[in-house]
């Protein structure tokens, strides 16, 4: 069996799970691949339509995925050590510890499956002594030979743990609260909805004045969460009481709105491209100050904040995507960093930052995932006129994929 979930076969009960073979990955810019042992090792037929969100518990013990059929589902996760010969016949494992590259989740845009991969990342000293010429045996020998097994793989059982139905129109955006018995769902009726996923039941619905295309628990308090709208407005509420705290009018369509990790600061992006910065630490909008992201002018439709990440551990510096096809780190209020090579012009695509903080994975409207190597140390804060920009990259196809994020599992415990 050449798929890396076989090790998780016996706990799946029946699961869809099936070998897909080797996933070609290509690289740019760089002289050493890092993703020398991808393998495709599950697919779900999960929804009927465009999934326009997967979201994993902190845990990393569920995924919920939603989207255009309206329906939410959350599957659990399933794990096991790693046992045997996974890889095939020749293979020679090496140990990734926690160093290893992350597994990621993919989901399709009018392709009813949700594809797991697992990025298995060589040693770059290791994988060194392998590259000499550029021919087809070399890359053969490479790929066959040396390869990092992360000890813990997982995958889903076949059939959800539970699916949560109410909304009238597409879910937009998942988010899950700090206990992980409760999800937050945003949907194009323009309602917000809580659900109690151990009952599998709605508690209670936060109503809005157009499409909710973002929202967040407080990290630190469940008892609150931030919206945002295309009617301009960022909204905190306060979930006991199903009220809005506070609000802000940004005069501009909100498109992504989440806390920084210790809950005290908000940011919010626009439609117009703007990023602004607002204090939350007495659970109110506090305005702070607008961030200058340097996006070039564009049409409105090009300059889309389409996502934030903050770094693992840290809540200062935050990944930001936007429509002009790039991803910024921003460490406080101050630009320091790009990465370019994916495409988004139009799609709400988000970055994802490795929990380990080594990897950005990236869905792109070209119909590929794109991973690059995220160095803190590479972008230090310095002068705004400087600005880093890492354009290698390696990425492979995954066709019209929509969302593309890594799973936390290993490094959350």
């Amino acid at each position: 069996a050449r798929r890396l979930s076989s090790a998780t076969d016996d706990s799946l009960d029946g699961s869809s799970t099936r070998s897909a073979g080797r996933v070609k990955v290509r690289q740019y810019g760089k002289t050493c691949k890092e993703l020398t042992g991808m393998f495709m090792t599950q697919e779900l037929a999960a929804h009927s339509g465009s999934v326009w969100c997967i979201n994993f518990s902190l845990d990393g013990r569920y995924l919920a995925s939603a989207g255009e059929d309206r329906v939410i589902h959350v599957w659990e996760v399933s794990e096991g050590e790693r046992k045997g010969e996974l890889l095939g016949e020749g293979a020679v494992s090496k140990e990734s510890g926690g160093g290893g590259s992350p597994f990621v989740a993919v989901a399709g845009n009018g392709s009813p499956e949700v594809a797991m991969l697992p990025l298995n990342s060589a040693d770059k000293g290791f994988v060194e002594k392998k590259r000499r010429p550029r021919v087809q045996s070399s890359r053969k020998s490479v790929g066959s030979d040396h390869l990092v097994v992360p000890e813990c793989v997982f995958g889903f059982r076949d059939k959800p743990f539970c699916s949560l139905l109410g909304h009238a129109a597409d879910v937009l955006d998942l988010s899950w609260s700090k206990s992980q018995q409760y999800l937050l769902s945003s949907s194009m009726d323009k309602t917000v909805r809580l659900w109690d996923i151990t009952s599998s039941t709605c508690l209670k619905t936060f109503s809005h004045t157009d499409y909710v295309t973002c929202i967040q628990f407080n990290p630190v308090d469940d008892n609150f969460f931030i919206s945002g709208s295309l009617d301009e407005k960022v909204r905190i509420w306060n979930v006991h009481d199903r009220k809005i705290e506070d609000w802000n009018d940004l005069h501009e369509m909100v498109t992504a709105a989440c806390y920084s990790p210790d809950g005290q600061v908000a940011m919010v992006g626009s439609h117009k491209g703007s990023c602004h910065l607002f204090d939350t630490t007495e659970k109110k909008l506090l305005y702070k100050s607008q961030i200058d992201l340097r996006i070039r002018k564009k049409k409105s439709g090009q300059k889309k904040i389409t996502g934030f990440q903050f770094a693992p551990g840290s809540s200062l510096e935050v990944l930001i995507t936007s429509a002009d096809s790039r991803i910024r780190v921003v460490n406080g209020d101050e630009l320091v960093h790009k990465f370019k090579g994916f495409r988004n012009t139009s799609s709400q695509i988000s970055a994802s930052v490795a929990p380990n903080g080594k990897y950005v994975v990236c869905a792109s409207e070209d119909s590929h995932v794109y991973v690059w190597r995220h160095d803190n140390s590479s972008h230090p804060s310095r002068s705004r006129s400087a600005v880093d920009v890492t354009n290698s990259y390696e990425h492979f196809h995954c066709r019209d994929v929509t969302v593309a994020i890594t799973w936390p599992g290993a490094e959350a415990r």
